[in-house]
């Protein structure tokens, strides 16, 4: 039972992203959503052989790489434009998580949240619900971004050009990646969870004003 409930949660998780990633930058949600889906369902079962086999701390690296090969296989973009669009949006998740985390945390919910537990679906499920109605608003107001389109037609963007956007791409999947390591190894992270929240939101500020200025 708790491997099912594992697979649904994850799979929930990751449709969300995916539909992030599609509305942020402005992509139909309804013609790729099946396709997603299925990939969603693979990455929950990456997910669970990474936990059973205790490689947790490279789960955001696999997941990263995953996602990034997905997103350029359904949606047809290039690498480069792949990798904007799934950090920028992995960034905006892992916020998002950790604010929930912390405001769940504080109000004394939960005393921690552990997979293939209740704590560690509710997490899963509520982030994912958030996920959703963040892209449900942003395609209310027809917000996000279209300097990004099927088959990449902007050749010429590329990191040669966007040395600074791509520093801080990196910088962002660093600090998370660190952050994942450490949360795993059971240090004491909700003491430091302001600094980590105030240090994603300044990288995902950053990301989104290179966003906004290529859409200008």
């Amino acid at each position: 039972m708790s491997f099912i409930m594992f697979i649904a949660a994850s799979m929930l998780e990751y449709i969300s992203f995916f539909i992030f990633v599609m509305v942020l930058f402005r992509f139909s949600v309804k013609e790729n959503i099946f396709k997603f889906v299925l990939g969603a369902l693979i990455l929950a079962f990456v997910s669970n052989t990474i936990q059973t086999e205790s490689l947790q701390d490279i789960s955001p690296v696999v997941n990263v790489f995953i996602l990034i090969f997905l997103t350029i296989i359904i949606l047809r973009v290039r690498l480069f434009h792949s990798f904007i669009m799934v950090v920028i949006v992995y960034v905006a998740v892992a916020l998002v998580q950790w604010l929930l985390y912390a405001i769940l945390i504080y109000f004394k919910v939960f005393n921690d949240f552990v997979p293939y537990t209740k704590s560690g679906y509710v997490l899963q499920i509520i982030s994912s619900l958030f996920v959703c109605l963040i892209s449900g608003f942003i395609y209310l107001s027809k917000g996000g971004f279209s300097y990004i389109q099927s088959s990449s037609r902007f050749y010429k963007d590329s990191i040669k050009g966007n040395k600074l956007f791509f520093i801080f791409l990196v910088l962002g999947l660093i600090i998370l990646f660190i952050v994942n390591i450490l949360y795993m190894t059971s240090f004491k992270l909700i003491d430091s969870v302001s600094i980590v929240a105030i240090s994603i939101i300044a990288v995902l500020f950053i990301l989104v004003y290179f966003s906004i200025r290529k859409e200008r």
